[in-house]
């Protein structure tokens, strides 16, 4: 068991943008439904999740490591999404103490043990 600190939580939606490039100036009009210019244009998007990203500096690495702890978070709140209360509720323990487990080159985080969590 290794110690390190909380730096920072946030919440990070993930998207892809669908481009099409390479647009020839004579072909431009037929492009002008689309979003964009000089022969780039945006042809769409996917919404692909959320994330809840904590940042860890572990003393021993001497750097820091993001875990991602979002389904434990809704799991013991009992909550299908990570409202801006909860966000701001989690953001109030940047700064605590935490153990993590380092296995050669991967680095583990139990999420039971971060402060915010309370054992019933």
């Amino acid at each position: 068991m290794s110690k390190g600190r909380v730096v920072e939580v946030e919440r990070v939606e993930h998207r892809a943008t669908y481009i099409h490039q390479g647009v020839k100036k004579h072909e431009q009009n037929a492009w002008s439904r689309y979003p964009g210019g000089n022969g780039t244009y945006v042809t769409g998007g996917e919404y692909l999740g959320v994330s809840l990203n904590v940042k860890v500096f572990v003393y021993d690495l001497e750097h820091c490591v993001t875990f991602d702890i979002r389904d434990a978070v809704l799991g013991a709140n009992g909550c299908e999404r990570i409202s801006n209360k909860l966000l701001a509720f989690l953001k109030q323990n940047e700064g605590e103490k935490v153990k993590v487990a380092i296995d050669g080159n991967q680095v583990r985080l139990n999420p039971w043990d971060l402060p915010y969590f309370e054992r019933e």
